[in-house]
């Protein structure tokens, strides 16, 4: 005889209901609860008790609030050097360019890309 998930479940179900003689359900579910929310108390206290073991250098709040020069830099991302642009990114800067008036006046004097950086912030390639 093969036995399902569904009937193991209602087994241990019937089990833990039937345990105790005497009370009501309802008192029944209340012991499940407490025994339940036990457990998940025991749980949570010994897994804090693994993280609470890393050494106290690890933590970023005491390390403090600044750090060296050489370990900032190898965090943070340097520029890309600045490459040339095809020509189909110039053309599609100067179509942005060229719905701005002052834009486009810019580029005609100054050049697209000082036109565009001026008026739209750096190039997006």
């Amino acid at each position: 005889m093969r036995v399902t998930g569904r009937e193991e479940r209602d087994r241990v179900l019937y089990l833990l209901f039937d345990t105790v003689e005497g009370e009501d359900r309802g008192s029944k579910m209340k012991t499940l609860s407490v025994l339940v929310l036990c457990s998940l108390a025991v749980l949570c206290l010994t897994s804090d008790a693994s993280f609470s073991s890393q050494p106290a250098g690890d933590t970023p709040a005491q390390e403090g609030l600044f750090v060296e020069q050489e370990q900032a830099s190898s965090v943070v991302r340097q520029k890309r050097a600045p490459k040339e642009l095809s020509l189909s990114q110039l053309e599609s800067l100067r179509e942005v360019c060229e719905l701005n008036l002052a834009c486009e006046d810019m580029m005609d004097t100054s050049g697209i890309i000082a036109a565009y950086t001026t008026y739209y912030g750096p190039i997006p390639y």
